[in-house]
């Protein structure tokens, strides 16, 4: 068990934790300055604050400014391809970041035993939980991570992540877009 690794694991979790919490104690501000980046920018702003929704741990996911976008008038469809590659791009780099970072500090940070037996719990439940993950309101990014330190195939992280994940843009989409037709 190596300190460094144990050092790392733990800044890494309070890094996410303290973005956690600001983004939240802060939601208001951060919604608007989203809406209005969306009114005045249109398309690319919905990429941009699509990939940091994703990137980061916090909870404003990517249907949010893509919500924002489509209630300003523009092109559901254009809006659902932008926010989805903003989130696939954020995801595929977290998951490689993951697996190339996470997954060796892991492994120091534990017994061979204990990662063995971490694995195997992951290989079992690993991709449920990802697609749980995607598609409810469950902290995503931290299974992006997992999901890349402990060596999911990227096939199965296509199906149950980034596939997922675009689902339930396009599900919140259309409800946004139902909403609005009444």
């Amino acid at each position: 068990m190596e300190r460094k690794s144990k050092i790392f694991i733990v800044s890494w979790l309070l890094v996410i934790v303290a973005i956690a919490l600001i983004v939240t104690l802060n939601l208001d501000f951060f919604q608007e300055i989203i809406e209005k980046n969306i009114n005045v920018y249109g398309y690319p702003a919905v990429f941009v604050f699509s990939f940091f929704a994703d990137l980061f741990d916090q909870p404003i996911g990517p249907e949010i400014p893509s919500s924002f976008a489509f209630i300003f008038g523009l092109d559901i469809l254009v809006v659902f391809f932008l926010s989805v590659a903003g989130s696939w791009i954020a995801s595929l780099t977290i998951f490689f970041l993951g697996k190339n970072i996470l997954s060796d500090r892991i492994k120091n940070s534990c017994s061979k035993g204990e990662h063995i037996n971490h694995c195997k719990l992951f290989m079992k439940y690993g991709e449920i939980a990802l697609f749980l993950a995607a598609t409810t309101p469950i902290p995503y990014v931290i299974f992006i991570w997992l999901s890349g330190a402990f060596q999911m195939k990227l096939r199965n992280f296509f199906v149950f992540g980034l596939l997922a994940r675009a689902f339930r843009i396009g599900i919140i989409l259309l409800i946004v877009a139902g909403i609005i037709q009444l």
